[in-house]
C-alpha cells in the first residue's frame, strides 16, 4: 500500500510540474510574440491630448490616427486638417510617434501610447496619443 501511495504521489508531482512548465512557456511565448508584433498598420480611434506650451492651452479629443510600423504617422483632425510625418507645406517638424505598449498579465496588448511633437515658428505643441 505504501508503494502505491508513493508511486501515485510521484506521478501526480510529475504531471503538475509538466503542466506548470508548459503553461509558463506558452505565456512567455505569447507575451514575447505580442510585444514584438505590436499592432497592425491602419487607422485607429484614439484619445489625443493637445498641449500648446506657448499659450498653456490643453484640450482632449477623440481623433483618428494612422499607424505604420508601430508609429503614429498622422493625426487627422476630422475637419480636413491633419498633421503628419514626412514632407509638408506648413513648415512644421513632426517628431516622435513611436508606440509603447501596455500589456495585461498574459502579455496581450491592452493599449498603445505615444507623444507626437510639432515644432514650428509659433512654438512647440505636444499631442499625447492613447489607442485602446
Amino acid at each position: 500500500m505504501k508503494k502505491i501511495t508513493l508511486i501515485l504521489g510521484v506521478l501526480i508531482s510529475f504531471l503538475l510540474t509538466s503542466v506548470s512548465a508548459n503553461n509558463e512557456t506558452k505565456t512567455f511565448v505569447v507575451s514575447k510574440s505580442n510585444i514584438s508584433m505590436g499592432i497592425k498598420d491602419g487607422t485607429y480611434e484614439a484619445t489625443v491630448t493637445y498641449t500648446n506650451f506657448n499659450t498653456g492651452t490643453s484640450n482632449k479629443y477623440i481623433l483618428d490616427v494612422k499607424v505604420e510600423y508601430n508609429r503614429v504617422v498622422k493625426i487627422d483632425f476630422g475637419n480636413g486638417g491633419s498633421i503628419h510625418s514626412g514632407y509638408n507645406n506648413e513648415n512644421y517638424v513632426y517628431s516622435g510617434g513611436y508606440l509603447f505598449f501596455e500589456t495585461d498579465f498574459n502579455g496581450n496588448i491592452k493599449a498603445a501610447t505615444t507623444t507626437v511633437t510639432i515644432s514650428d515658428q509659433s512654438g512647440i505643441k505636444n499631442y499625447s496619443v492613447r489607442i485602446e
